[in-house]
C-alpha cells in the first residue's frame, strides 16, 4: 500500500477523533452528540482499516552473501580402531544401545561408548 496514502488516512483519522471530542464536550443538544459520535465512530474506522492495510503489507529483505570455500573437496574414508588394541573396527562391531553407540572388538573383547570428535 502507498505510504503517503496511510498518512493522509492517519490524518483524516486524527482530524475526526479530535472534532467528535470537541463536538462531545461542547454539545448541549442532541445532534451535537450525534455528530460527535458520529465523527469518532469514522475516526475509529479509518484506524482500523489503516492498521489493517500496514498487516498485510509484506516487509522485503535483501541481503547479500559472500561465501568463500576451501579445500580440495575429496572425502577420506578413516579407518576405526580399537582404543586398547588398536585392531580395526568394522560396522558389525558397533551397536546402538539406549541410544549410544557401543563398540566390542572382536580381537581384545574390550567394550567402549563410542564418540565422535568435535568437527572444530
Amino acid at each position: 500500500m502507498n505510504k503517503a496514502l496511510l498518512v493522509v488516512l492517519v490524518f483524516v483519522a486524527v482530524v475526526f477523533l479530535f472534532g467528535g471530542a470537541l463536538f462531545l464536550i461542547g454539545a448541549s443538544v442532541a445532534a451535537d452528540y450525534a455528530v460527535g459520535g458520529v465523527m469518532l465512530a469514522v475516526a475509529l474506522v479509518l484506524l482500523v482499516v489503516v492498521w489493517r492495510l500496514q498487516a498485510k503489507s509484506p516487509t522485503v529483505v535483501q541481503q547479500t552473501f559472500n561465501v568463500q570455500m576451501s579445500g580440495s573437496g575429496k572425502m577420506e574414508q578413516n579407518r576405526m580402531g580399537c582404543r586398547s588394541c588398536g585392531a580395526p573396527l568394522e560396522e558389525k562391531d558397533i551397536k546402538v544401545v539406549q541410544g549410544g553407540l557401543m563398540v566390542t572388538c572382536p580381537y581384545c573383547k574390550a567394550v567402549y561408548a563410542l564418540e565422535e570428535a568435535p568437527k572444530w
